[in-house]
């Protein structure tokens, strides 16, 4: 039995009702376990991470955001660290705040546009259970901007931080 043309949709929505098609009337996939974890992986206990860094707030704000949002990314529940299947650790193992753009000033001085936040981390994810390491990234590189006349360094952590979370979640996703 061939796809036969649905009247008056065009050709771009045609695939797409057909998809829907195929959803609705049974297609049975989905995804088991949290994000590429084995399937008796369910809690999760994220630790605060080391830091070698000259910046002491990152390791904080990194577990922060960690803990709000990757739980749920991956379908996982939080657990206190003797009770969870899987345990998060890393290192924050570099912290760079750098210019980026400049423009000439006033007096010869050089007035600096943009920074640059640059935070490097080293991460794994555990099996608890069967003493496995399930991901290991040995080196994560969050990056983000600011501008410094009219923006706190903050902004641009927050966004590496994001972009560090994202890497993890797409590292753990890619297992599928």
């Amino acid at each position: 039995m061939g796809f036969r043309p649905i009247r008056g949709l065009s050709a771009a929505v045609e695939p797409l009702a057909f998809a829907l098609l195929l959803v609705f009337a049974g297609c049975n996939y989905g995804f088991r376990g949290g994000g590429g974890l084995p399937s008796h992986i369910r809690t999760v206990y994220i630790s605060t991470f080391e830091n070698q860094s000259d910046n002491f707030r990152v390791p904080a704000l990194l577990f922060d955001e960690l803990r709000s949002e990757l739980p749920a990314t991956l379908g996982l529940q939080l657990a206190g660290e003797g009770n969870a299947d899987a345990v998060v650790r890393g290192r924050v193992m570099g912290y760079r705040d750098e210019a980026q753009a400049y423009r000439p000033g006033e007096r010869g001085n050089i007035d600096v546009e943009q920074h640059e936040v640059q935070i490097t981390i080293t991460i794994e994810i555990v099996d608890v259970s069967n003493n496995v390491i399930l991901w290991d990234a040995q080196s994560l590189m969050g990056r983000g901007q600011y501008r410094q006349a009219n923006q706190d360094p903050s902004i641009g952590e927050a966004q590496a931080i994001e972009s560090i979370r994202q890497q993890i979640i797409d590292g753990m996703q890619s297992q599928w």
